[in-house]
């Protein structure tokens, strides 16, 4: 297990990423739909997150939140926050001499619809930032992505499930370099009413150049109508 870890953690450090064993943020939990304009969402989310090669190790386990606003009906913004947790398997692993305590991520997310309710694009531009200790000296580390994405939906004619494929360039830079990877997730929704709230299960996979990350995980998705106006008499 930790020969599996260690060899691909020196590929992914490789490529310009995280100097720890974490998975970047791959799943969206996410439709293609937009949330029309003015309306709000509110979201939250658990996922994790599994390094695969000869065999499997976790990672990290990921509790994310987020909040989109309808700008236009084709387009949305919005905010999304997750706390990235050092996974079992990880812990145990002898590359870490330090305290380490877990990774924040900070994303927005601008959505735009190709084809409503069908097809969106999103450039979600994000921020990675942790801090460790080692031998008593304290440091700081901070990555930057932009990871371009397409989301296709199918919709059954009763608005109670959806259907999702996403493909996603996680595109990294920060002092050290740059670096690309790239993902894939399928997911679902299932709802009453799909305009209203969504459960949201999701699994994904992030290539590596000897293996990947794998992620499963839960999502739970509220949307908040705009206020109706009423007709002054």
């Amino acid at each position: 297990m930790k020969s599996l870890l260690t060899v691909s953690l020196y590929f992914f450090i490789s490529a310009f990423l995280f100097s720890c064993a974490f998975a970047p943020v791959n799943t969206q939990f996410e439709k293609a739909g937009t949330l029309k304009k003015n309306n709000v969402e509110l979201a939250g989310s658990f996922t994790s997150y599994y390094i695969v090669g000869d065999g499997y190790a976790k990672t990290n386990n990921n509790i994310g939140f987020r909040v989109g606003y309808g700008i236009s009906d084709r387009f949305d913004l919005k905010l999304r926050y997750e706390r990235l947790m050092m996974g079992s398997d990880a812990k145990s692993d002898d590359i870490y001499d330090g305290e380490f305590k877990g990774v924040n991520y900070i994303s927005v997310v601008p959505k735009i619809a190709i084809v409503p309710k069908k097809l969106s694009f999103l450039v979600p531009v994000s921020h990675y930032s942790y801090k460790v200790d080692m031998d008593s000296v304290k440091s700081k580390v901070s990555l930057n992505s932009v990871a371009p994405q397409l989301i296709y939906t199918f919709t059954n004619a009763k608005n109670k499930f959806d259907f999702s494929i996403g493909l996603k360039a996680d595109c990294f830079f920060g002092d050290d370099g740059a670096g690309m990877l790239l993902g894939a997730t399928i997911g679902a929704g299932f709802s009453s009413d799909l305009n209203k709230w969504a459960l949201r299960p999701e699994i994904g996979v992030t290539n590596l150049t000897y293996g990947c990350f794998l992620s499963y995980g839960l999502g739970l998705q509220l949307m908040i109508p705009k206020k109706k106006q009423t007709k002054s008499k």
